[in-house]
């Protein structure tokens, strides 16, 4: 037993870190996706975010580099991790409340995790002190999860787009938070979260000094450290991609570079699906230069 979830502790954040890595490295190595080329783009000036307005309208733009401000990218996805604003802006089914608890849960519960493990490596005796934050972390957690839960189940027009999969991806969450929840309202629970990491830090946990509570709790947070990869709760990692690459890239094509390469090829692949303005099985290209939309040639 106690072999077991010693080695769970380690491999849960290398299955993790590994399965992120190879995401991003099959992602890189897709086709190109479509440019939405949606503005205001954050990496405009503070002037052209303003209405909309692109490096294009300039003089001479082509003979010029463009001026990019980054601190507009970071902004931006920082307003969607802490806030979901397009979730507020949005989601006409009131679930951002919830689905911002959720998700401070889960940023919390990282944070307190990783507080658990400062105090194992440095000794430092804070976990009593900022426990609070597990507190926090669970509640909101919980609240979130259940929230979204009762409202894909009785929101028809979310029930009907709500696959088994996210009430398996909910539950799951509420089984980790309220088994987080039970540890920590414990007489000792600071003092079992920190006996389990110290027990990792030092290759044997005490399994005979630990409630069941506590094992199970570790347990499904290593589960779900090794889920993240492999499921929909990748779509917070992957959102950098889609920020950057699809949403926010507006930068114009250079003759002979690798990214017009890469859409050349692309525009030789063939159309494998039928439709009344659709050359099946000709390639985009041809399909691009037929003007006759409704008429097959």
């Amino acid at each position: 037993m106690e072999n077991l979830l010693f080695f769970m502790a380690l491999a849960s954040p290398v299955i993790m870190i590994l399965g992120i890595a190879i995401k991003f490295y099959r992602i890189s190595k897709m086709p190109l996706n479509l440019r939405w080329e949606i503005y205001p783009v954050p990496h405009e000036t503070e002037q052209k975010r303003k209405y909309g307005g692109s490096y294009m309208e300039e003089f001479d733009w082509q003979d010029k580099k463009p001026e990019k401000h980054f601190i507009g990218e970071i902004i931006e996805p920082l307003k969607e991790i802490f806030y979901l604003h397009r979730v507020k802006k949005f989601n006409p089914y009131g679930i951002w409340i919830w689905s911002l608890a959720l998700h401070w849960g889960i940023w919390l519960l990282f944070l307190w995790m990783g507080i658990l493990l400062i105090n194992g490596v440095f000794n430092w005796e804070i976990t009593s002190k900022l426990d609070f934050i597990a507190y926090f972390s669970y509640t909101l957690g919980i609240i979130g999860s259940f929230g979204l839960i009762m409202k894909r189940f009785f929101t028809h027009d979310l029930k009907i787009y709500t696959s088994g999969i996210d009430y398996f991806n909910l539950l799951f969450l509420l089984f980790l938070f309220t088994s987080g929840l039970l540890t920590i309202m414990k007489d000792n629970g600071s003092d079992q979260f920190l006996a389990y990491v110290n027990g990792i830090l030092n290759g044997s946990i005490p399994v005979e000094e630990l409630s069941t509570i506590t094992i199970v709790h570790f347990v499904i947070f290593e589960l779900f450290l090794i889920y993240i990869p492999f499921s929909r709760f990748f779509h917070g990692p992957v959102k950098y991609s889609t920020f950057h690459n699809i949403l926010w890239n507006d930068m114009y094509q250079i003759k002979g570079s690798t990214e017009e390469k890469k859409i050349s090829e692309q525009l030789n692949y063939k159309v494998g699906w039928a439709g009344p303005h659709i050359l099946s099985q000709q390639t985009w290209l041809e399909n691009a230069k037929n003007t006759n939309l409704h008429e097959k040639i």
